[in-house]
C-alpha cells in the first residue's frame, strides 16, 4: 500500500462517490417520492436502534424495526431493479406496517 497520496485515486473516488449520491435521470416524481418515502423510514429505523441502545429494548420494538426494515427492503430493491411499484401495493404495506404514506403520492 503507497503512502504517497495518489491524486489519481482520489479523483476517482470523488467521481464514483458522485455517481452512487447523485438522483438517477429518468426517475419519474413517483419513484423519487417513494425514495424519500425509503429515506423517511431509516430514519425512524435510526430513531428506534438509537433508543433500543440506550433502554432494554422490548420484543415490540425489536419486531418494529424488523417491520421498517423490510419495507425499506422492499422499495430499495424494487427500486434497483426499475421495476415500477403499483401505488396500491404500496400504501397496503406501508399500513401493515404501521407507517404514513406521503401525501404527494398517488393512487
Amino acid at each position: 500500500m503507497a503512502t504517497i497520496p495518489n491524486g489519481d485515486a482520489e479523483q476517482k473516488f470523488q467521481a464514483m462517490l458522485a455517481t452512487l449520491l447523485a438522483t438517477p435521470t429518468g426517475w419519474s416524481e413517483k419513484q423519487q417520492i417513494e425514495l424519500e418515502m425509503a429515506r423517511d423510514i431509516s430514519v425512524e429505523m435510526l430513531r428506534l436502534a438509537e433508543t433500543m441502545r440506550d433502554t432494554d429494548a422490548g420484543l415490540e420494538t425489536l419486531l418494529t424495526l424488523l417491520k421498517y426494515a423490510k419495507v425499506m427492503d422492499f422499495i430499495l430493491t424494487t427500486l434497483a431493479s426499475r421495476r415500477d411499484i403499483r401505488p396500491q401495493t404500496l400504501r397496503v404495506i406501508f399500513k401493515l406496517a404501521g407507517l404514513k404514506v406521503d401525501e404527494a403520492y398517488p393512487g
